[in-house]
């Protein structure tokens, strides 16, 4: 049987493949936890499903963070080996004006109704998503109701 890589173990995988891209990292309740920048976000995903010792095959949930204005959004995914039973948090800051990050909905398809909901509820925007549509409010409704705005 496979064991947990520790969070330590995670980062220095990431860190050997990705160096400098890797803007922070910390453990939090025994999960890695990275923060990378947008342009990496799908790469290092990919890295994390397709590297056979990190294996993260389930992605747990996609979601947004609104820090206001001035320090922007976050999105937060969260991926799970169920080979190897760890867990990886991935962050990407993303600027308030122009929330724009890449999808993952084609590497994790359950992650597809995550990125529409945080579409939906903080208007970050998901480059390549196949169907960025509403999935909880009607379609009248304009605006994003989990904005600080």
């Amino acid at each position: 049987m496979a064991t947990a890589l520790s969070p330590e173990d995670v980062e220095s995988r990431l860190r050997a493949r990705f160096g400098q891209d890797i803007l922070s990292f910390e453990e939090q309740h025994g999960h890695a936890v990275a923060t990378v920048s947008a342009e990496r976000y799908r790469e290092v995903c990919r890295f994390l499903r397709d590297e056979p010792d990190l294996a993260c095959d389930y992605c747990d949930f996609t979601g947004g963070v609104d820090f206001g204005p001035e320090r922007g959004f976050e999105v937060v995914t969260h991926l799970y080996s169920t080979a190897h039973h760890h867990n990886v948090r991935i962050k990407v800051q993303l600027p308030y004006d122009d929330p724009v990050c890449p999808t993952v909905s084609d590497l994790f398809p359950t992650s597809d109704w995550h990125e529409r909901e945080t579409m939906e509820m903080f208007g970050i925007r998901f480059e390549g998503h196949p169907k960025p549509v509403k999935l909880l409010l009607s379609e009248p409704f304009e605006g994003q109701p989990l904005r600080k705005d």
